[in-house]
């Protein structure tokens, strides 16, 4: 961070500028496509098109399109993003750039959406680890204790139907997170990277009834697939998976190395940032924030540098946000992602 303090701005819109075209002097103009040496004006850091004579800037028609920040500004805010392994608030970056709260609010969610419309697309497939983890909606204490009521016990000689049914325990909005992890299963010696390389999340009200689309619609057929004993993945051998479980009421893992490691990792990551520094999420930008995580996760073996890099790429190659563009004038998200746009 102290070699980003001495850049002037025009030096950071420069390394901005080769991170997003991979050169020093050609640039690609938004509007007609034309990579070229285009015209710069150095008085404005924007370039005029050589070819329909358009201008345009580093960020037109990306999802920072219209930005009011210096450039020296934009590039703290990535390397603080990827710095911080657990998440970043809003608050603290504010802290940091000295901006204001929903600009950097508006700027790390720019950045999750980003991530979130950048996702591959492919399925996975090969060794793929399945896990659930329940989120949000969690019972604010009362003011007092309530007093508790005996429940009503039907005799035995009384039908069912007369017993009342059950109440709901979980919040409404209580969500579960799935994640499936395809891992590298190759030794060392051929090029493999042990570990999961690839994430991706869905969200769901009902694991049970909603889980085997999932499975169907993000990993491949043939995949061998790892999961707990939840009911809801029994089906999955008997439409073209190899299914393993493993019972984490007595164990972590079997004697044959049956295991959900990677998943739960995925999910240690999530609840420390759910925990630590979010504190809250709500459905409706739960799946945005899983995403986050997503990324971080694939990408902690990339140097710094690299984050940073793959982070810009991803902003630039993403169109100017639908979600984000005049959020403080009302313009919200109509309901709730439960899956990556897509994918």
């Amino acid at each position: 961070m102290s070699d980003l303090d001495g850049l002037s701005e025009a030096q950071a819109h420069a390394f901005l500028a080769g991170m997003r075209w991979q050169s020093e002097d050609h640039q690609v103009c938004p509007d007609c496509g034309v990579r070229d040496k285009h015209y710069f004006r150095c008085t404005r850091l924007q370039w005029s098109c050589k070819h329909c004579f358009s201008t345009f800037s580093l960020t037109s028609g990306t999802a920072f399109h219209g930005h009011k920040l210096k450039y020296r500004v934009l590039l703290k805010a990535l390397f603080y993003f990827a710095i911080n392994q657990k998440g970043l608030s809003a608050l603290a970056l504010r802290r940091y750039l000295g901006v204001q709260y929903r600009t950097a609010y508006l700027l790390m969610h720019k950045i999750r959406e980003a991530i979130m419309l950048s996702t591959e697309v492919r399925p996975l497939s090969g060794h793929v680890e399945i896990d659930g983890g329940h989120f949000s909606g969690k019972k604010r204490k009362p003011r007092k204790v309530a007093e508790k009521e005996l429940p009503k016990l039907a005799k035995k000689y009384q039908h069912r139907d007369k017993v009342g049914p059950a109440e709901n325990p979980l919040h409404e909005n209580r969500r579960i997170i799935i994640v499936f992890r395809e891992c590298d299963t190759r030794p060392l010696e051929q090029g493999g990277r042990p570990g999961a390389i690839r994430t991706i999340t869905a969200i769901c009200k009902a694991e049970d009834s909603q889980v085997v689309p999932l499975v169907e619609r993000y990993v491949k057929k043939g995949s061998k697939v790892y999961t707990d004993e939840l009911p809801a993945y029994r089906k999955l051998q008997y439409i073209g998976f190899s299914h393993e479980t493993v019972n984490h009421s007595r164990e972590f893992s079997t004697d044959a190395g049956v295991n959900q490691n990677q998943a739960e990792s995925y999910f240690s990551r999530l609840r420390r940032a759910f925990i630590g520094v979010f504190h809250r999420i709500t459905p409706r930008y739960m799946l945005d924030y899983s995403c986050e995580m997503n990324w971080r996760e694939d990408m902690r073996r990339t140097d710094l540098l690299g984050q940073v890099t793959d982070l810009f790429y991803k902003v630039t190659n993403t169109p100017h946000s639908k979600d984000w563009r005049n959020y403080v004038r009302g313009n919200k998200r109509e309901g709730e992602l439960r899956t990556i746009p897509g994918l």
